[in-house]
């Protein structure tokens, strides 16, 4: 009964116009965003000699390729200091076509470069500091921490060099999840307050059995159109940034990114994509439920939209806050260590999971009490 009742508000919504062209502006907006974001990384005669520069320098990494990025690092920054370029007409013999460019790409990507190859390094470091912290620490549980971690840290090590620009900004794509949420909201609108608008929902006081049903396919529905809308979002970024030239690195080690580069777990950066990807959609689905309650208590159509712009409204100020993100890894510091995998927006997002819970009993009970 409940897959049917499923079926029937599947059809529904894929006859919506209005659901499709909602969607169609929603990837619309979503491409737009990450052109305007990423231009100035795509497009230009720097970022094209960039691209020269990393075929000669991407992949296994080698001393051949660091003594040549050395070099020529070297040479260009002579003849910037000599004064030896021109900022009007292109050179030849730069991969940018002008010296002053070649300069700062070369010092850039040979401060990258010095990253990946002093990564083990780095780490013996940290390892001497976690040794210290086991010995003189009188914390048992911090004890326990540190040495945790150091048999994370042991022998980690990288080998590959790639540049995570586009990487790194495809990981932080946080817009998109936005877009997810708005896209759910307003299917809340339509599958509650419209019919309810509409007294389509008369059917809903037939009897307690048929009310759990009718709701429970509707909730599903919810859950359903979410994650496929906020999937078909997240593919098309990937493709977008995989035709802006995101097509090497994301199997490579978290850690291969200097911003995590001593978090605590050995995972690939394409896990923790996935892992962000699931637990942002818990956040929209969190968001989404809360108007859900709300919209119980309303039947107008406008008043759904004014709760939504409020709720959207809150949203936006925690993503320009950087809080849709649940995933967050903190700095191991030098004098002590602090393991914070999970920052404060892990708590936020436990204390609305649960209040999905009590929502669900709340509409549960409200409609129980609507009949008896």
């Amino acid at each position: 009964m409940v897959m049917f009742m499923i079926k029937g508000e599947l059809y529904k919504l894929f006859r919506s116009k209005s659901v499709k062209v909602l969607f169609i502006l929603l990837l619309v907006l979503n491409s737009f965003q990450i052109i305007y974001v990423n231009y100035q990384n795509i497009y230009g005669d720097i970022n094209t000699g960039k691209r020269k520069i990393l075929k000669i320098i991407e992949g296994p990494i080698s001393q051949q390729k660091y003594d040549w990025l050395v070099n020529y690092h070297n040479t260009m920054l002579e003849q910037v200091n000599n004064g030896n370029y021109n900022t009007k007409n292109k050179s030849k013999n730069t991969f940018s076509g002008y010296v002053f460019g070649d300069e700062q790409i070369s010092n850039n990507l040979l401060e990258d470069y010095e990253y990946t190859i002093n990564y083990h390094s780095s780490i013996k470091n940290k390892i001497t500091i976690l040794d210290e912290n086991i010995k003189k620490t009188q914390n048992s549980k911090w004890k326990k921490e540190n040495i945790t971690l150091k048999k994370r840290l042991k022998n980690r090590n990288l080998s590959y060099y790639y540049d995570y620009t586009l990487i790194n900004n495809f990981m932080n794509q946080d817009f998109q999840y936005l877009l997810s949420l708005i896209f759910c909201i307003i299917l809340v609108i339509k599958l509650f307050i419209y019919e309810k608008q509409k007294q389509t929902d008369l059917y809903f006081y037939i009897s307690r059995k048929q009310i759990k049903k009718i709701f429970i396919s509707k909730i599903l529905m919810i859950l359903l159109f979410t994650f496929i809308s906020s999937l078909l979002l997240l593919i098309e970024s990937y493709l977008i940034y995989y035709f802006l030239g995101m097509k090497n690195g994301l199997f490579q080690p978290l850690y291969a990114l200097s911003h995590f580069m001593y978090e605590p777990y050995n995972i690939s950066i394409f896990f923790y994509i996935v892992c962000n990807y699931f637990f942002r959609l818990v956040g929209c689905l969190s968001f989404s439920y809360l108007f859900l309650f709300l919209c119980h208590f309303l039947n107008k159509e406008y008043k759904g939209f004014f709760i939504a712009i409020l709720i959207i409204y809150i949203s936006i100020q925690l993503y320009n806050n950087n809080l849709l993100s649940i995933i967050s890894f903190s700095s191991l510091n030098d004098s002590i260590y602090n393991q914070r995998i999970f920052m404060s927006s892990l708590l936020f997002s436990f204390i609305i999971l649960n209040l999905n819970f009590f929502t669900y009993f709340l509409f549960k009970r409200r409609y129980y009490v609507s009949i008896n």
